[in-house]
């Protein structure tokens, strides 16, 4: 056993083939981002960046300030109370990344490189679908700030509604929830209602006279038009042709992907050149 790393080492590869098994992939994500710990801690340090919820919902945020108040533990679990006694809330998350982040063998803690792993990937998350604004950004920017003041809506959402065909002009009745609702109604009802005319002459909806389920038939294309086919040419004529070696290479060279790999260890690559090497 001590030839293949220990007891520890050969359990961690054991779990690693469990979790490609199982398509349980959150627990081998830290061993990805591992070595960028440090990096995504500095980062998230108020004085570099801060961040700031887009609504009333903080709990990833609080589970970020948790994860950065342990920052510089070492041990393999924390607390999964905050300062106040309370559980961290990561019902934010999804059912794998919770069960990668809670031991059912140790209530009341967290195992810490899944937790971390677990928070800044919801991070990144929350970045991307703006539920999370980063204060002086540009492209992180909180949206609810970039909002017409209601004032400025008021003069204008008579002709906007008119443009967008929710309201006619000339009308001056106000324009709410309740009226938005019953203009959806009605253009629901409409739309149904044409279905029903439409459908004993429409050939390729089928309803089933036992379940009531309706379904669409295949299909069948009347073959490929004569512009699609000069379209097809053309883009063959100018597109180079590559290997897949080239294909691979090219890959490389934007995405650097050279940089995920290195030794066991966990060291950086000792290579000069890790282009060349490819």
């Amino acid at each position: 056993m001590g030839g293949f790393g220990g007891f520890a080492k050969q359990y961690e590869q054991i779990e690693k083939v469990s979790a490609h098994h199982g398509n349980f992939w959150e627990v081998l994500l830290y061993g990805q981002i591992g070595r960028d710990r440090a990096v995504m801690f500095d980062l998230a340090d108020n004085d570099k960046l801060k961040f700031t919820a887009t609504s009333e919902d903080s709990r990833v945020l609080d589970a970020l300030a948790h994860a950065q108040r342990h920052q510089a533990a070492r041990g393999e679990y924390i607390t999964a109370f905050n300062e106040a006694g309370k559980e961290v809330d990561i019902s934010f998350t999804t059912q794998n990344w919770r069960k990668a982040a809670l031991d059912k063998n140790r209530t009341g803690q967290l195992v810490r490189r899944h937790f971390e792993a677990m928070v800044f990937t919801a991070l990144a998350e929350e970045l991307r679908t703006g539920d999370v604004a980063v204060v002086g950004s540009e492209e992180y920017a909180d949206w609810s700030e970039q909002l017409l003041a209601w004032e400025v809506v008021q003069e204008t959402l008579g002709s906007y509604l008119v443009e967008v065909g929710l309201a006619e002009a000339g009308k001056s009745a106000e324009f709410d929830a309740k009226c938005f609702r019953r203009q959806l109604e009605d253009k629901l009802q409409g739309a149904a209602a044409a279905a029903d005319a439409g459908h004993p002459g429409n050939d390729g909806l089928v309803i089933d006279p036992e379940t009531g389920i309706p379904s669409l038939k295949a299909f069948r294309a009347d073959g490929q038009r004569p512009s699609a086919k000069r379209l097809e040419q053309e883009i063959k004529a100018r597109m180079p042709e590559r290997s897949l070696m080239g294909i691979v290479a090219r890959t490389a060279y934007w995405v650097e992907r050279w940089r995920r790999f290195g030794p066991p260890s966990g060291n950086e690559p000792k290579l000069t050149d890790p282009w060349a090497a490819m």
